[in-house]
């Protein structure tokens, strides 16, 4: 190894650093002494070394080198090497970030031995150290575009875990520096998980195609930075205004699009590598003898540009329409002065902020006389949707954009939003919402657990469902579909619009820029709570969207789930298209999800079925082992969870998985009894209206076909029909449900708990004006119905097997249980005839008793 060879700095004093603070990694962003820093940077050497080991020019010709690119508007400089610490000094003198790759040799076999392994280790270890600390670290590179080859070699798993090793080391040399791993698109899969942001070095030349891959690179990013380690072009095989052009797009592209940053390859043409002088290449900002080239003047008018107030960061949009933020709260009393302050310090030309408070009881309107700007909005508790229609129904802006009291929005939220929005024929736009570090270790695990509101999307740029905390429409949109349903009080409102608006044939996009800051629960009894409201809502879409879901309950999506557990699945391994013997451009990676039986094995229908084998196993001890088993699958699905999940690494200790652990198990359970439970107490008509008489006693008799028939000599058809018995049922106050074009019948109507009816219409052309309409009415048993018999017949089963009893005992039980059930399904279903047949006299139908069609 080469001895570095220091040479003091008479740029370097101590007492001279004044706190400009080191930059940060906060969610999709760097920070810096509180403020964004957007990477603007260009790749440093390495040169010819004028001293051994240091590939640097004397430090005369790096001053002038430092000097230019301060002047270029740059602020970050990626090095190849680990340069001496006076090239530091020098760095912070210009306020320059340094950003440091640590060179060792990935392109051969370097997990072969362990001495290997070793020597990759202590060179990390050593170059971290040799400059720990100083003012001017940005962070370091603890390998550069390990060969997807090698990847292949060794399987995904050994090289990232080998790579995270290599972060440990350096965070723990420097636990105040930013780590990452230089990745690019042939082995874009290879994530370590410990790594503070994320950075590719991608070569597209091509805008569609570039916009189209970083929105891929965003979506595998996840809630951390996304920069690009290197770009460029190279102007012997171009022109230098070719050069110029591309660079110059680029680095716009880049900023619109929301990512932390970029580094241009390179700053000179002055590149030295492999002990050689590289001469056919000329990829720099300036030729080899400092003279800029024509993209020298163009990146500088982009790094510069001080129009907008980002240097940079953001371009200006095409327009700027205006939008209503609108804030519906229910006692979020604790967290809405952050909320509200959050949303005034968003740096938007053109937006109004709407509080609808929904009939709070704590202290929400004294906090609002800290924001008198801001329209306030007060009505009794009517719920989140109704809240929802209000504000929209008071906003003046072209885009209403929804957020909740428990969210702190970005500061440049809105200008995400709206670039995305406007950026195609989008009818809304959607973003992350990310947890803010927790404060304590149970909220922690509640941030951790499942069920936590999340994006699904269908491609890297169209989303299935966003969540309400982080949702913008275009007014003419929410028009379109008549606004929010108001039957849902406490959540589903987002799922319920969101599907409903694609199945009007709009689209909705995602911006993974437009971050919100939604605070988790703080305890397990405030999570118990939201996941019961999830249950609820779950129970009220499950019916209206019937095609979303599955058998059990749970929604069926098209699309991706974000926000579940990011690591690997322990029963399946991920698949990876490496190319054809593995030398593919771009490989992509395709997770493997855990078999769809641990979305059954954690469910309350699992669990149930248990219970009931287990009473079957009273009878039959032989069946025992069976119910052990199916708890024990139970247990395992929330292990699975558990071990995959990401905790906060403040907080990720023993308890705390086996609290997550814990929440895994029991999230699905407080779900599914309250999807079921609110299906059952909710999908039912008052005992009084099922009882009571119509003003109608229907004369006619059903038909063979088990039907009602209705003759008409005016044209009057079945959608008539329909319309008036809906009429009917609402005045009564009958809870029913109408087909939502999945079903293949009109009408559910909810009877008791024991049975519902659905009703089907059919109308025949007899010629002319003449209709014969026929009204089927079919009993169906409800879930617990359904339970009920399934329980009694285990029961039945196991008394009679384990104890002497006479079945004729047994048999005057059973009887009395059906003819209990079928005594209420008559009922029903005549009393919906009563209700029928008024329909249909008064919008002037005749009622027929025979099957024989009248001429």
């Amino acid at each position: 190894m080469s001895t570095i060879l220091e040479t003091p700095s008479p740029y370097y004093t101590p007492t001279a650093f004044h706190p400009r603070g080191r930059v940060k990694a906060n969610a999709k962003f760097f920070f810096r002494g509180g403020l964004k820093f957007f990477v603007k940077g260009v790749t440093y050497g390495p040169f010819a070394p004028y001293v051994n080991g240091v590939y640097l020019h004397s430090p005369d010709l790096t001053r002038r080198d430092l000097q230019m690119i301060k002047e270029l508007g740059a602020n970050v400089l990626r090095l190849y090497h680990v340069p001496p610490r006076w090239f530091l000094d020098m760095c912070y003198e210009y306020d320059l970030q340094v950003l440091i790759t640590i060179p060792w040799e990935q392109h051969v076999n370097f997990l072969d031995s362990q001495n290997s392994r070793k020597i990759i280790e202590n060179k990390i270890r050593t170059g971290v150290r040799q400059n720990e600390g100083h003012p001017a670290l940005f962070g370091y590179m603890v390998g550069n575009e390990i060969p997807p080859s090698t990847v292949r070699w060794y399987g995904l798993s050994r090289v990232q875990s080998f790579l995270e090793n290599l972060v440990n080391i350096a965070k723990e040399e420097d636990d105040k520096t930013l780590v990452t791993y230089a990745n690019f698109p042939s082995t874009e899969y290879l994530i370590p998980a410990n790594i503070d942001f994320c950075s590719y070095n991608v070569y597209l030349e091509n805008p569609a195609s570039f916009e189209k891959y970083l929105a891929r690179l965003h979506n595998i990013s996840g809630d951390k930075p996304l920069m690009l380690g290197e770009f460029g072009l190279d102007s012997i095989r171009n022109t230098e205004e070719k050069q110029a052009e591309i660079l110059g797009w680029h680095v716009k592209t880049v900023g619109q699009m929301g990512l932390a940053g970029t580094i241009l390859f390179s700053w000179t043409d002055d590149w030295y590598t492999g002990n050689h002088q590289i001469t056919d290449w000329a990829f720099g900002l300036v030729d080899a003898e400092r003279r800029p080239k024509k993209s020298y003047f163009r990146i500088q008018d982009c790094f510069l540009d001080e129009a907008d107030g980002k240097a940079g960061q953001r371009v200006p949009l095409r327009e700027y329409p205006k939008v209503s933020v609108v804030v519906c709260s229910y006692n979020g009393g604790k967290t809405l002065q952050a909320c509200l302050q959050s949303l005034t310090e968003v740096d938007y030309p053109h937006y109004e902020i709407i509080l609808v408070d929904d009939g709070s009881t704590d202290d929400t309107q004294t906090i609002t006389k800290d924001f008198p700007h801001m329209i306030n909005i007060r009505q009794k508790n009517m719920g989140l949707s109704y809240a929802r229609n209000v504000g929209y129904q008071h906003a003046t802006g072209d885009i209403i954009a929804y957020t909740d009291s428990d969210c702190m929005a970005d500061r440049d939220w809105l200008y995400y939003l709206v670039s995305t929005i406007t950026s195609g024929n989008y009818a809304g736009v959607g973003g992350p919402n990310i947890s803010p570090p927790a404060q304590n270790w149970v909220q922690a695990c509640v941030a951790a657990a499942p069920g936590s509101p999340s994006h699904v999307l269908v491609s890297d740029v169209v989303a299935e469902h966003i969540p309400g905390c982080n949702m913008a429409f275009w007014k003419w949109a929410i028009d379109a579909i008549g606004g929010w349903d108001i039957e849902y009080r406490k959540a589903g409102d987002d799922v319920d619009f969101c599907w409903r608006l694609q199945q009007a044939g709009y689209e909705i996009s995602f911006s993974p820029s437009a971050i919100v800051w939604h605070h988790r629960r703080f305890s397990v009894k405030a999570f118990y709570k939201q996941q019961a409201g999830y249950g609820e809502a779950e129970a009220l879409l499950r019916f209206k969207h019937l095609i979303f879901f599955t058998p059990n309950g749970n929604a069926k999506w098209r699309g991706i789930v974000y926000g579940l557990p990011i690591g690997p699945s322990i029963i399946q391994k991920p698949i990876i298209y490496h190319g054809l013997f593995g030398m593919g451009l771009f490989q992509s990676i395709y997770p493997s999800d855990d078999p769809a039986i641990l979305d059954y094995t954690g469910s309350l229908e699992w669990v149930l079925a248990a219970i009931c084998v287990g009473i079957i196993s009273i009878t039959f001890p032989v069946l025992i082992p069976i119910v052990v088993l199916m708890f024990l699958t139970t247990l395992f699905a929330g292990l699975m969870y558990a071990a995959r999940t990401k905790l906060e690494p403040k907080y990720d200790t023993l308890a705390s998985r086996f609290l997550v652990w814990g929440l895994a198990v029991s999230q699905p359970l407080i779900r599914g009894w309250n999807r079921h439970y609110t299906w059952i107490s909710h999908k039912t008509t008052p005992s009084k209206i099922l009882t009571g008489e119509s003003s109608h006693k229907p004369s006619n008799q059903f038909t063979r076909d088990n039907s009602l028939a209705y003759w008409s000599e005016e044209g009057i058809e079945r959608d008539r029909v329909i319309t008036k018995v809906c009429d009917l049922l609402e005045a009564e106050n009958w809870s029913y449900s109408l087909d939502t074009g999945w079903t293949d019948w009109d009408i559910q109507i909810y009877g008791n708990y024991w049975w519902d009816i659905r009703l089907r219409t059919q109308t025949e052309n007899h010629g002319g004006d003449k209709r014969l309409t026929r009204i089927q009415m079919d009993p169906k048993m409800t879930p617990l119905t359904i339970a009920l018999t399934i329980l009694v017949g285990l029961l039945t089963f196991t008394l009679y097997f384990s104890i002497e009893i006479q079945i004729i005992y047994l048999l005057c039980v059973l009887s009395l249980i059906a003819v209990f059930l079928i005594f209420w399904a008559y009922r029903i279903r005549s009393r919906i005839g009563q209700i029928v047949m008024e329909a249909a006299i008064i919008i002037g139908l005749t009622p027929v008793k025979t099957d024989k069609k009248k001429s």
